[in-house]
Protein backbone atom coordinates (compact mmCIF):
# COMPACT_ATOMS: atom_id res chain seq x y z
CA UNK A 1 0.00 0.00 0.00
CA UNK A 2 1.63 3.34 -0.95
CA UNK A 3 2.63 5.16 1.92
CA UNK A 4 0.12 8.39 1.96
CA UNK A 5 1.85 11.11 5.02
CA UNK A 6 -0.25 12.86 7.47
CA UNK A 7 -0.51 16.60 5.93
CA UNK A 8 -2.11 14.42 2.66
CA UNK A 9 -4.03 12.62 4.86
CA UNK A 10 -5.64 15.93 6.89
CA UNK A 11 -6.16 17.37 3.22
CA UNK A 12 -7.71 14.81 2.18
CA UNK A 13 -10.29 14.31 4.99
CA UNK A 14 -10.98 17.70 5.24
CA UNK A 15 -11.49 18.24 1.79
CA UNK A 16 -13.97 14.90 2.00
CA UNK A 17 -15.72 16.79 5.19
CA UNK A 18 -16.68 19.98 3.81
CA UNK A 19 -17.33 18.15 0.36
CA UNK A 20 -20.09 16.23 2.35
CA UNK A 21 -20.85 19.49 4.50
CA UNK A 22 -20.93 21.35 1.14
CA UNK A 23 -23.92 18.99 -0.73
CA UNK A 24 -26.23 19.18 2.55
CA UNK A 25 -25.13 23.19 2.70
CA UNK A 26 -26.36 23.52 -1.35
CA UNK A 27 -29.92 21.27 -0.25
CA UNK A 28 -30.73 23.20 2.58
CA UNK A 29 -29.93 26.21 0.52
CA UNK A 30 -32.17 25.71 -2.06
CA UNK A 31 -34.45 24.59 0.16
CA UNK A 32 -34.45 27.65 2.49
CA UNK A 33 -33.93 30.09 -0.69
CA UNK A 34 -37.21 29.04 -2.39
CA UNK A 35 -38.97 29.89 0.43
CA UNK A 36 -37.33 33.33 0.56
CA UNK A 37 -38.49 33.54 -2.91
CA UNK A 38 -41.87 32.59 -2.54
CA UNK A 39 -42.17 35.13 0.36
CA UNK A 40 -40.40 38.23 -2.47
CA UNK A 41 -42.96 36.71 -5.60
CA UNK A 42 -46.02 37.15 -3.48
CA UNK A 43 -44.97 40.55 -2.20
CA UNK A 44 -44.22 42.08 -5.43
CA UNK A 45 -47.46 40.69 -6.62
CA UNK A 46 -49.62 42.60 -3.11
CA UNK A 47 -47.73 45.47 -4.76
CA UNK A 48 -48.47 45.61 -8.08
CA UNK A 49 -52.42 43.92 -7.01
CA UNK A 50 -52.72 47.68 -4.77
CA UNK A 51 -51.07 49.13 -8.03
CA UNK A 52 -52.84 48.01 -10.29
CA UNK A 53 -56.29 47.95 -8.71
CA UNK A 54 -55.84 51.43 -7.69
CA UNK A 55 -55.28 52.26 -11.69
CA UNK A 56 -58.12 50.18 -12.93
CA UNK A 57 -60.18 52.59 -10.29
CA UNK A 58 -59.08 55.34 -11.49
CA UNK A 59 -58.31 54.70 -15.22
CA UNK A 60 -54.79 54.90 -15.26
CA UNK A 61 -52.09 53.11 -17.27
CA UNK A 62 -50.16 50.30 -15.54
CA UNK A 63 -46.51 50.28 -15.56
CA UNK A 64 -44.30 47.42 -14.51
CA UNK A 65 -41.74 45.50 -16.01
CA UNK A 66 -39.67 43.68 -13.38
CA UNK A 67 -42.16 40.55 -13.85
CA UNK A 68 -43.96 39.11 -16.76
CA UNK A 69 -47.39 39.90 -15.06
CA UNK A 70 -50.89 39.24 -16.00
CA UNK A 71 -53.87 40.78 -14.44
CA UNK A 72 -58.27 40.03 -14.45
CA UNK A 73 -60.38 42.72 -12.40
CA UNK A 74 -64.07 43.41 -12.19
CA UNK A 75 -65.17 46.80 -11.47
CA UNK A 76 -68.21 47.61 -10.94
CA UNK A 77 -69.76 44.63 -12.92
CA UNK A 78 -66.50 45.27 -15.48
CA UNK A 79 -64.16 42.82 -16.82
CA UNK A 80 -60.38 44.34 -17.21
CA UNK A 81 -57.83 41.73 -18.33
CA UNK A 82 -54.77 41.86 -19.54
CA UNK A 83 -52.59 38.37 -19.98
CA UNK A 84 -49.44 39.49 -21.39
CA UNK A 85 -46.71 36.16 -21.46
CA UNK A 86 -49.11 34.24 -19.88
CA UNK A 87 -51.96 33.77 -22.72
CA UNK A 88 -49.29 30.84 -23.69
CA UNK A 89 -50.16 28.82 -21.33
CA UNK A 90 -53.16 30.82 -19.05
CA UNK A 91 -56.34 30.92 -20.74
CA UNK A 92 -59.88 32.80 -19.14
CA UNK A 93 -61.16 29.65 -18.35
CA UNK A 94 -58.16 28.88 -16.04
CA UNK A 95 -58.41 32.36 -14.46
CA UNK A 96 -62.07 31.83 -13.94
CA UNK A 97 -61.33 28.46 -12.26
CA UNK A 98 -58.90 30.36 -10.18
CA UNK A 99 -61.22 32.88 -9.28
CA UNK A 100 -64.18 30.36 -8.11
CA UNK A 101 -61.73 28.67 -6.11
CA UNK A 102 -60.51 31.66 -4.62
CA UNK A 103 -64.34 32.64 -3.78
CA UNK A 104 -64.88 29.21 -1.94
CA UNK A 105 -61.85 29.84 0.34
CA UNK A 106 -62.28 33.30 1.41
CA UNK A 107 -66.41 33.76 1.76
CA UNK A 108 -65.78 35.72 4.96
CA UNK A 109 -62.45 37.73 4.53
CA UNK A 110 -62.34 41.59 5.32
CA UNK A 111 -62.46 44.04 2.88
CA UNK A 112 -59.40 44.43 0.61
CA UNK A 113 -57.86 41.28 1.90
CA UNK A 114 -55.29 40.26 -0.40
CA UNK A 115 -54.96 36.29 -0.59
CA UNK A 116 -51.88 33.97 -2.26
CA UNK A 117 -52.68 30.89 -4.50
CA UNK A 118 -50.21 28.75 -6.67
CA UNK A 119 -51.74 26.23 -9.02
CA UNK A 120 -49.75 24.55 -11.77
CA UNK A 121 -51.28 24.95 -15.04
CA UNK A 122 -50.27 23.15 -18.10
CA UNK A 123 -46.80 22.18 -16.70
CA UNK A 124 -46.12 25.31 -15.62
CA UNK A 125 -46.54 26.94 -12.05
CA UNK A 126 -48.65 30.14 -11.74
CA UNK A 127 -48.78 32.54 -8.96
CA UNK A 128 -51.38 34.90 -7.96
CA UNK A 129 -52.79 37.55 -5.68
CA UNK A 130 -56.17 38.92 -5.21
CA UNK A 131 -57.57 41.92 -3.66
CA UNK A 132 -61.27 40.85 -2.65
CA UNK A 133 -64.12 42.13 -1.50
CA UNK A 134 -66.51 39.87 1.33
CA UNK A 135 -68.97 39.58 -1.82
CA UNK A 136 -66.46 38.86 -4.53
CA UNK A 137 -68.38 41.37 -6.82
CA UNK A 138 -65.42 43.12 -7.07
CA UNK A 139 -61.58 41.94 -7.09
CA UNK A 140 -58.45 42.38 -8.61
CA UNK A 141 -56.38 38.85 -9.50
CA UNK A 142 -52.73 39.47 -10.39
CA UNK A 143 -50.32 36.74 -11.48
CA UNK A 144 -47.16 35.30 -13.30
CA UNK A 145 -45.03 32.27 -13.61
CA UNK A 146 -42.94 30.76 -11.53
CA UNK A 147 -39.72 32.51 -13.91
CA UNK A 148 -39.41 35.04 -11.28
CA UNK A 149 -38.61 32.86 -8.07
CA UNK A 150 -36.46 30.22 -10.36
CA UNK A 151 -34.10 33.08 -10.71
CA UNK A 152 -34.21 34.41 -7.49
CA UNK A 153 -33.25 30.82 -5.99
CA UNK A 154 -30.98 30.59 -8.69
CA UNK A 155 -28.78 33.65 -7.61
CA UNK A 156 -29.21 33.08 -3.90
CA UNK A 157 -27.69 29.34 -4.20
CA UNK A 158 -24.83 31.00 -6.49
CA UNK A 159 -24.03 33.67 -4.31
CA UNK A 160 -24.42 31.55 -1.01
CA UNK A 161 -22.64 28.52 -2.53
CA UNK A 162 -20.05 30.38 -4.09
CA UNK A 163 -19.56 32.08 -0.79
CA UNK A 164 -19.10 28.47 0.91
CA UNK A 165 -16.50 27.54 -1.92
CA UNK A 166 -14.31 30.35 -1.30
CA UNK A 167 -14.48 29.76 2.39
CA UNK A 168 -14.08 26.07 2.00
CA UNK A 169 -10.66 27.29 -0.17
CA UNK A 170 -9.45 29.11 2.29
CA UNK A 171 -10.06 26.15 4.90
CA UNK A 172 -7.91 23.46 2.67
CA UNK A 173 -5.27 26.08 1.98
CA UNK A 174 -5.01 27.09 5.98
CA UNK A 175 -5.11 22.88 6.65
CA UNK A 176 -2.36 22.45 4.23
CA UNK A 177 0.29 24.88 5.90
CA UNK A 178 -1.16 23.91 9.77
CA UNK A 179 -0.64 20.19 8.42
CA UNK A 180 2.49 20.51 7.02
CA UNK A 181 3.61 21.96 9.79
CA UNK A 182 2.55 19.40 12.10
CA UNK A 183 4.69 16.87 9.60
CA UNK A 184 7.59 18.61 9.84
CA UNK A 185 7.63 19.01 13.21
CA UNK A 186 7.52 15.39 13.49
CA UNK A 187 9.69 14.69 11.03
CA UNK A 188 11.77 16.60 13.42
CA UNK A 189 11.42 14.28 16.27
CA UNK A 190 11.58 11.26 14.45
CA UNK A 191 15.02 12.43 12.53
CA UNK A 192 15.81 13.22 16.36
CA UNK A 193 14.76 9.61 17.81
CA UNK A 194 16.78 8.05 14.99
CA UNK A 195 19.67 9.75 15.36
CA UNK A 196 19.63 9.68 18.99
CA UNK A 197 21.74 5.61 18.86
CA UNK A 198 24.13 7.21 16.63
CA UNK A 199 25.27 10.30 19.18
CA UNK A 200 25.20 8.18 22.26
CA UNK A 201 21.75 9.28 23.16
CA UNK A 202 23.70 12.95 24.18
CA UNK A 203 22.13 15.18 21.46
CA UNK A 204 19.06 17.00 22.60
CA UNK A 205 16.06 18.47 20.67
CA UNK A 206 12.77 19.84 22.21
CA UNK A 207 10.11 20.80 20.51
CA UNK A 208 9.00 24.52 22.30
CA UNK A 209 5.41 24.43 21.24
CA UNK A 210 2.63 24.17 23.96
CA UNK A 211 0.52 21.46 22.28
CA UNK A 212 0.43 17.68 21.72
CA UNK A 213 3.60 17.36 19.58
CA UNK A 214 5.58 19.66 22.28
CA UNK A 215 4.06 17.40 24.89
CA UNK A 216 5.88 13.95 22.71
CA UNK A 217 8.66 15.94 22.24
CA UNK A 218 9.42 16.42 26.02
CA UNK A 219 8.53 13.14 27.02
CA UNK A 220 10.79 12.29 24.17
CA UNK A 221 13.87 14.03 25.79
CA UNK A 222 12.61 13.02 29.61
CA UNK A 223 13.39 9.44 28.01
CA UNK A 224 16.68 10.47 26.53
CA UNK A 225 17.73 11.96 29.52
CA UNK A 226 16.40 8.88 31.53
CA UNK A 227 18.32 6.47 28.99
CA UNK A 228 21.69 8.84 29.67
CA UNK A 229 21.33 8.19 33.21
CA UNK A 230 20.45 4.76 32.90
CA UNK A 231 23.91 4.07 30.87
CA UNK A 232 25.91 6.75 33.53
CA UNK A 233 24.33 4.24 36.47
CA UNK A 234 25.38 1.03 34.16
CA UNK A 235 29.00 2.40 33.77
CA UNK A 236 29.27 2.91 37.54
CA UNK A 237 27.59 -0.37 37.99
CA UNK A 238 30.06 -1.74 36.11
CA UNK A 239 33.25 -0.43 37.77
CA UNK A 240 31.55 -1.15 40.89
CA UNK A 241 31.33 -4.77 40.14
CA UNK A 242 34.92 -5.16 38.73
CA UNK A 243 36.25 -3.34 41.95
CA UNK A 244 34.55 -5.44 44.20
CA UNK A 245 35.41 -8.58 42.19
CA UNK A 246 38.73 -7.62 41.71
CA UNK A 247 39.30 -7.30 45.18
CA UNK A 248 38.52 -10.85 46.59
CA UNK A 249 39.72 -12.15 43.18
CA UNK A 250 42.96 -10.34 44.17
CA UNK A 251 43.38 -11.64 47.98
CA UNK A 252 42.48 -15.53 46.90
CA UNK A 253 45.35 -15.71 44.51
CA UNK A 254 47.55 -13.89 46.76
CA UNK A 255 46.92 -16.49 49.49
CA UNK A 256 47.02 -18.76 46.43
CA UNK A 257 50.53 -18.03 45.60
CA UNK A 258 52.05 -17.69 48.96
CA UNK A 259 50.93 -21.18 49.78
CA UNK A 260 52.67 -22.50 46.50
CA UNK A 261 55.82 -20.56 47.61
CA UNK A 262 56.15 -21.84 50.90
CA UNK A 263 55.93 -18.25 52.59
CA UNK A 264 52.52 -18.86 54.28
CA UNK A 265 50.94 -20.99 56.78
CA UNK A 266 48.70 -23.20 54.59
CA UNK A 267 45.48 -23.21 57.43
CA UNK A 268 45.76 -19.42 57.52
CA UNK A 269 45.74 -18.96 54.03
CA UNK A 270 43.12 -21.58 53.07
CA UNK A 271 40.64 -19.56 55.84
CA UNK A 272 41.30 -16.47 53.72
CA UNK A 273 41.11 -18.40 50.76
CA UNK A 274 37.35 -19.77 51.59
CA UNK A 275 36.59 -16.40 53.31
CA UNK A 276 36.99 -14.57 50.17
CA UNK A 277 35.45 -17.24 48.22
CA UNK A 278 32.30 -16.80 50.32
CA UNK A 279 32.50 -12.92 49.86
CA UNK A 280 32.48 -13.59 46.08
CA UNK A 281 29.86 -16.27 46.30
CA UNK A 282 27.57 -13.71 48.11
CA UNK A 283 28.30 -11.12 45.85
CA UNK A 284 27.56 -13.17 42.57
CA UNK A 285 24.21 -14.78 44.22
CA UNK A 286 22.94 -10.90 44.61
CA UNK A 287 23.19 -10.58 40.82
CA UNK A 288 22.13 -13.74 39.87
CA UNK A 289 19.05 -12.55 42.84
CA UNK A 290 19.04 -8.98 40.72
CA UNK A 291 18.40 -10.62 37.52
CA UNK A 292 15.99 -13.22 38.33
CA UNK A 293 13.36 -10.54 39.76
CA UNK A 294 12.96 -9.67 35.99
CA UNK A 295 11.11 -13.64 35.55
CA UNK A 296 9.18 -13.04 38.35
CA UNK A 297 5.87 -15.51 37.56
CA UNK A 298 2.88 -13.18 37.88
CA UNK A 299 0.51 -16.28 38.09
CA UNK A 300 1.49 -17.71 40.80
CA UNK A 301 -0.49 -16.81 43.85
CA UNK A 302 0.97 -15.40 46.76
CA UNK A 303 1.30 -17.54 49.69
CA UNK A 304 1.25 -16.31 53.17
CA UNK A 305 4.26 -16.36 54.72
CA UNK A 306 5.34 -16.22 58.57
CA UNK A 307 7.92 -13.55 58.75
CA UNK A 308 8.90 -13.85 62.09
CA UNK A 309 10.22 -17.93 61.19
CA UNK A 310 12.44 -16.05 58.83
CA UNK A 311 13.62 -12.83 60.92
CA UNK A 312 14.36 -15.79 63.99
CA UNK A 313 16.65 -18.26 61.61
CA UNK A 314 18.73 -14.76 60.20
CA UNK A 315 19.56 -14.00 63.50
CA UNK A 316 20.77 -16.89 64.69
CA UNK A 317 23.23 -17.14 61.90
CA UNK A 318 23.99 -13.19 62.22
CA UNK A 319 24.59 -13.66 66.37
CA UNK A 320 27.70 -15.31 65.72
CA UNK A 321 29.30 -13.22 63.50
CA UNK A 322 28.17 -9.46 65.63
CA UNK A 323 29.71 -10.59 69.26
CA UNK A 324 29.40 -6.42 69.68
CA UNK A 325 26.05 -5.34 68.53
CA UNK A 326 23.05 -6.84 70.52
CA UNK A 327 19.84 -7.95 69.04
CA UNK A 328 16.34 -6.73 70.11
CA UNK A 329 13.38 -7.97 68.77
CA UNK A 330 9.47 -7.10 69.35
CA UNK A 331 7.89 -10.04 66.89
CA UNK A 332 4.07 -10.86 66.61
CA UNK A 333 4.68 -14.54 66.22
CA UNK A 334 1.59 -14.98 64.11
CA UNK A 335 1.73 -11.91 61.33
CA UNK A 336 2.23 -12.92 57.64
CA UNK A 337 3.27 -11.16 54.61
CA UNK A 338 1.64 -12.15 51.15
CA UNK A 339 4.73 -13.71 48.67
CA UNK A 340 7.33 -15.91 48.41
CA UNK A 341 9.25 -17.24 51.80
CA UNK A 342 12.79 -17.19 49.54
CA UNK A 343 12.38 -13.46 48.54
CA UNK A 344 10.98 -12.67 51.79
CA UNK A 345 14.24 -14.40 53.48
CA UNK A 346 16.31 -12.43 50.66
CA UNK A 347 14.89 -8.98 51.34
CA UNK A 348 15.35 -9.28 55.34
CA UNK A 349 18.83 -10.74 54.92
CA UNK A 350 19.80 -7.99 52.76
CA UNK A 351 18.44 -5.53 55.06
CA UNK A 352 20.06 -6.86 58.79
CA UNK A 353 23.15 -7.49 56.64
CA UNK A 354 23.30 -3.71 55.50
CA UNK A 355 21.89 -2.42 58.85
CA UNK A 356 25.21 -4.58 60.46
CA UNK A 357 27.75 -2.52 58.56
CA UNK A 358 26.38 0.70 60.17
CA UNK A 359 24.97 -0.52 63.84
CA UNK A 360 27.38 0.79 66.74
CA UNK A 361 25.76 -1.32 69.35
CA UNK A 362 22.08 -2.53 68.90
CA UNK A 363 19.93 -3.55 65.77
CA UNK A 364 15.99 -3.63 66.73
CA UNK A 365 13.40 -5.27 65.27
CA UNK A 366 10.19 -4.90 65.29
CA UNK A 367 6.95 -7.04 63.86
CA UNK A 368 3.65 -6.07 63.67
CA UNK A 369 0.60 -6.53 61.21
CA UNK A 370 1.42 -5.28 57.75
CA UNK A 371 4.69 -3.53 59.31
CA UNK A 372 7.98 -4.39 59.76
CA UNK A 373 10.95 -2.18 61.04
CA UNK A 374 14.81 -2.80 61.52
CA UNK A 375 16.28 -0.23 63.31
CA UNK A 376 19.92 0.59 63.43
CA UNK A 377 21.78 3.04 65.94
CA UNK A 378 24.68 3.93 63.44
CA UNK A 379 25.06 7.00 61.48
CA UNK A 380 22.38 8.60 59.76
CA UNK A 381 21.92 8.31 55.99
CA UNK A 382 22.74 11.31 53.90
CA UNK A 383 19.58 12.80 53.02
CA UNK A 384 20.40 13.06 49.17
CA UNK A 385 20.75 9.25 49.23
CA UNK A 386 17.58 8.32 50.87
CA UNK A 387 15.73 8.12 47.55
CA UNK A 388 18.37 7.04 45.03
CA UNK A 389 20.13 4.40 47.82
CA UNK A 390 17.68 1.78 46.25
CA UNK A 391 19.11 2.25 42.38
CA UNK A 392 20.61 -0.48 41.29
CA UNK A 393 24.19 -0.77 41.28
CA UNK A 394 24.84 2.82 43.01
CA UNK A 395 26.67 3.33 45.59
CA UNK A 396 25.78 4.40 49.17
CA UNK A 397 26.82 7.57 51.12
CA UNK A 398 30.10 5.50 52.45
CA UNK A 399 30.81 3.90 49.04
CA UNK A 400 28.79 1.11 50.20
CA UNK A 401 27.74 -1.32 46.79
CA UNK A 402 24.02 -0.64 46.96
CA UNK A 403 22.63 -3.64 45.14
CA UNK A 404 21.09 -5.59 47.85
CA UNK A 405 18.90 -2.68 49.06
CA UNK A 406 17.92 -2.79 45.04
CA UNK A 407 16.84 -6.06 45.28
CA UNK A 408 14.96 -5.31 48.48
CA UNK A 409 13.23 -2.28 46.89
CA UNK A 410 12.11 -4.75 43.49
CA UNK A 411 10.90 -7.60 45.80
CA UNK A 412 8.73 -5.29 48.24
CA UNK A 413 7.15 -3.34 45.29
CA UNK A 414 6.20 -7.08 43.40
CA UNK A 415 4.81 -8.11 46.57
CA UNK A 416 2.91 -4.64 46.49
CA UNK A 417 4.62 -2.96 49.74
CA UNK A 418 6.03 0.05 50.36
CA UNK A 419 9.68 0.34 51.70
CA UNK A 420 10.73 3.31 53.68
CA UNK A 421 14.25 4.87 55.13
CA UNK A 422 13.94 7.00 57.91
CA UNK A 423 16.61 9.04 59.78
CA UNK A 424 15.43 9.11 63.16
CA UNK A 425 17.07 11.41 66.34
CA UNK A 426 19.85 8.57 66.67
CA UNK A 427 19.92 5.74 64.28
CA UNK A 428 18.40 4.78 61.26
CA UNK A 429 14.90 2.43 60.57
CA UNK A 430 14.64 0.53 57.36
CA UNK A 431 10.33 0.09 57.62
CA UNK A 432 8.17 -2.28 55.51
CA UNK A 433 4.55 -1.36 55.17
CA UNK A 434 1.56 -2.06 53.41
CA UNK A 435 0.70 0.36 50.48
CA UNK A 436 -2.65 2.64 50.94
CA UNK A 437 -4.83 2.09 48.06
CA UNK A 438 -6.22 5.76 46.59
CA UNK A 439 -10.15 5.59 47.00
Amino acid sequence: MKKIDISSQLIILLFAILLIACCIFSLTTISFSRDIATRETNNRLSTYAILIDHNVKNNEDNNYTEMDLGYYCKQNNTIYQRLNGMHDYLTINDIENVIDTIKETNNNKRLDYICYYSKKINNKKINFAAITTDNMETYTLVFTDDAYATALVREITLKVNGTFVVIMLFAIIAMYFWSNGIAKRLRKIQNHILSLPKNNYETSYLDTYEDEVGDLSKSIEVMRSEICENERIKQEMLHNLSHDFKTPIAVIKTYAEAIQDGVEDVNVSSNKIIEQSELLKKKVNRLIQYNRLEYFNSDKEFEDIKIADIINDIIVNYKHQLENIEFITDINEDVTFKGFSENWYTVIDNIIDNAKRYAKTQIKIVLRPGRLRIYNDGEHIDEKFVDSAFKPYEKGSQGQFGLGMSIVQKTVDYFNMNLHVVNEEVGVSFIIDNKIEEK
